[in-house]
């Protein structure tokens, strides 16, 4: 599967996540500490849960009063485990450790049979975990597309692409995007195209029925005019993106046009596509080659290849 980086990230959070079921209440605390290194080792964990904080900000009220002794049961799946994630977050802090077995016996009341781990896991840990889980599960869908958007393009319509671009430039990229819009609604997925925001003209926003955007922009890499300087500036825009709708993906869908190999050096080696992780956005870097290579492949001249580094789309500021 092409979304191999995103099943691993699936199945290291499961596999932590059982290890819950056998934990006693003795130390569950402590458990729960080395659970949140983990997960804070990562920033796509932290992106996603991240956005959905942002969107049920008074769920710090709820966890207080649910610190006090009362009982909240999440009016939403999504606010369940807005809730369960911070109560969770809470428990692993010093000044809450013993607050286990209070909560515990508030909320037996719904299920008197059950043991204290149990039912901090049955309202709390599970609608976080399984909000995650469905995260990355959608967006492993996302990437399945995307790779499977390039080998139709490569295979099938290389011709065609490679036409459109010998309009000028910014509406060649357009009609790139309008046949990636069409290759996304021929797969079922529903969106709406916003043609501007707050910033600027927006290449492509997919905005899906379930409320979370696709935030995606294609560019041309000619090698010439359009290089690595043009590609660099084009990460930025797409990390702005990701930043002014406060979403954790973002895509880059780069149309190649000339025989130049493009590389990026990044340090997620993980993952089939290209992909940068930086300040808890991931920015995934898709290559759709459409050049037209006049020679079979044994009669090309050696490769010549064009590098971008990590450090090269995110360059810090001397003090």
């Amino acid at each position: 599967m092409h979304s191999q980086a995103v099943q691993n990230l699936r199945y290291k959070l499961q596999k932590r996540i059982q290890k819950f079921d056998t934990v006693d209440p003795s130390s569950f605390i402590l458990y729960l500490k080395y659970f949140w290194i983990f997960f804070d080792s990562n920033p796509t964990y932290i992106g996603i849960m991240d956005l959905l904080i942002s969107r049920y900000p008074e769920t710090e009220n709820v966890i207080t009063d649910i610190l006090n002794g009362k009982n909240w049961v999440g009016a939403s799946e999504e606010e369940a485990a807005a809730i369960g994630y911070r109560l969770v977050r809470k428990l692993s802090e010093p000044a809450y450790e013993n607050h286990l077995t209070k909560i515990a016996q508030v909320y037996a009341q719904f299920k008197s049979t059950a043991k204290i781990t149990e039912i901090i896991r049955i309202f709390f840990l599970n609608p976080f975990y399984e909000y995650l889980d469905e995260q990355l599960d959608d967006q492993r869908f996302t990437l399945n597309l995307l790779i499977r958007y390039k080998h139709r393009s490569e295979w099938f319509h290389r011709d065609h692409l490679l036409g459109l671009t010998k309009s000028e430039s910014r509406i060649a990229e357009k009609l790139l995007a309008l046949d990636f819009y069409s290759y996304l609604h021929d797969q079922g997925l529903d969106f709406t195209i916003e043609p501007s925001s707050l910033s600027g003209e927006i290449d492509i926003i997919a905005a899906q029925g379930s409320g979370d955007p696709l935030l995606a922009d294609a560019k041309i890499f000619d090698a010439d005019h359009r290089s690595k300087s043009y590609l660099r500036k084009a990460f930025n825009q797409i990390y702005t993106y990701t930043q002014q709708y406060n979403e954790p993906f973002g895509y880059l869908v780069i149309f190649k046009i000339t025989d130049r190999d493009l590389c990026f050096s990044v340090s997620s080696k993980a993952f089939t596509v290209p992909t940068v992780v930086y300040n808890h956005k991931t920015i995934f870097l898709l290559t759709i080659d459409i050049c037209s290579y006049p020679k079979p492949v044994s009669q090309r001249n050696p490769l010549k290849t064009v590098t971008i580094t990590e450090e090269e789309l995110i360059q810090p500021m001397e003090d």
